[in-house]
């Protein structure tokens, strides 16, 4: 479902704790890139949201597209947007809330959010952007993202459901560049699906221990 990027390294933690059983960094795995078109004129800020000094700042986002070794498709138009906090400091610095809909080529949807950071890198300056145009680059700027995404139970990307997935960022022409990686300790080995009780178990167990608690209130014995 995705590919191997590097191998693990040793934890510094361990010569800190050497009575523990050794532990490694985890491993990254290559998810997709999604290319997300802002939208050019449907942003807008909402200054000092219930009197806490903070800008709203929300960015709507038009279209893009996605390219992965397990997965390919679009976003569906204008069906997300960035509802980011600009927190006042000396420097420029975003609080990142991002959520949006990827539909598959093979048909299937996927609900994505994405909640992160925005800020200049160490000792870099720059003015607050006055346009979606301005290009900011990984050597520029912090810029990542925690990735969560919603797939059908039913559907191939089911394994998605389960993932620590995040997101490295940089922007150009307009449009969110986002890789997507999985954090994982079984570098190269495939996801594994995730599959809920069945509804019919959950409701009957709910059902019985609820009987129990109504029962056990009334002090009655129950079998």
């Amino acid at each position: 479902m995705s590919q191997p990027s590097q191998t693990t390294q040793p934890s510094p933690g361990n010569q800190l704790y050497p009575d523990m059983p050794a532990m490694r960094a985890p491993g990254l795995e290559f998810v997709y890139r999604l290319v997300a078109k802002m939208h050019p004129t449907n942003g807008y800020d909402i200054e000092n949201i219930q009197g806490t000094g903070i800008t709203r700042s929300i960015a709507g986002i038009e279209s893009g597209t996605v390219k992965g070794p397990g997965i390919e498709g679009t976003l569906v138009e204008n069906s997300g947007a960035d509802w980011a906090e600009q927190v006042h400091s000396k420097k420029i610095y975003y609080k990142l809330d991002a959520r949006y809909t990827i539909k598959t080529n093979d048909g299937h949807h996927i609900f994505v959010q994405a909640r992160g950071l925005f800020r200049p890198g160490p000792g870099i300056e720059f003015s607050q952007p006055d346009s979606i145009d301005v290009d900011y680059t990984q050597d520029e700027v912090e810029y990542f993202t925690h990735i969560t995404f919603e797939a059908a139970g039913n559907s191939p990307y089911n394994w998605m459901n389960g993932i620590v997935a995040i997101g490295a960022l940089q922007s150009f022409g307009g449009a969110a560049v986002i890789d997507c990686w999985r954090l994982t300790n079984f570098l190269g080995q495939q996801v594994e699906d995730v599959y809920a009780e069945p509804q019919d178990n959950r409701s009957s167990g709910h059902a019985i221990l609820t009987r129990k608690r109504f029962l056990s209130q009334l002090a009655i014995p129950t079998q």
